[in-house]
């Protein structure tokens, strides 16, 4: 007589059919989840560069605006470009709408050429200066036309967008609207009549 067979250890085919889809699901629910949080990742390390960008540019712009006498003489502050009279000398900031940067250039310092806003991993795609009298309200030309100086500006606004280049991918890119507090010509005594 024959013994009865044991059957041996091990798995079924269709045992490992279901352990092989259940690994399956759960690898491909992994791996969407390392991919979220690598993009997303990405995303906040991109939000930090243009965060960070845009505090340097508003320190060097708020530390000129407080140490200038006055906006340059003869010259036309428009929404992209403003000159400050500071002690030391002058600064020009110029926004550069096709290269996307902003610029800021001194007659004094060790830094007289510096590129605040754009390079290769940020890009500024929007601008603006806003100037205000003491009233706060839209500055007023006290000059004659052709000078064209509005001598009641008294205070200094910013409002820019930043956003990453296309060196990042696409999912990972983010943009930042930024406006700045206003910053006060500290060192101009107040014309007469403003």
């Amino acid at each position: 007589m024959r013994s009865p067979r044991r059957p041996r250890p091990g798995f079924t085919l269709v045992e490992l059919l279901i352990g092989m889809a259940l690994s399956a699901v759960v690898m491909t629910a992994l791996l969407g989840a390392f991919v979220y949080f690598a993009r997303n990742f990405a995303r906040l390390a991109n939000s930090q560069l243009l965060e960070e960008q845009a505090r340097l540019a508003l320190a060097w712009v708020r530390t000129d605006v407080a140490r200038a006498r006055e906006i340059k003489r003869g010259t036309a502050p428009a929404d992209t470009t403003v000159t400050l009279v500071l002690p030391d000398g002058e600064v020009t900031y110029t926004y550069d709408a096709a290269a996307q940067r902003l610029r800021r250039q001194a007659t004094f310092g060790a830094a007289p050429d510096l590129v605040l806003l754009g390079g290769r991993n940020c890009a500024c795609t929007a601008f603006a200066f806003s100037f205000y009298t003491g009233s706060l309200g839209a500055p007023v030309d006290q000059s004659a036309p052709a000078v064209n100086v509005p001598y009641s500006v008294k205070q200094l606004r910013l409002s820019f967008t930043l956003q990453t280049t296309a060196v990042h991918a696409p999912e990972t890119r983010v943009r930042r609207d930024i406006v700045s507090a206003r910053y006060v010509l500290r060192q101009r005594s107040a014309p007469d009549g403003s």
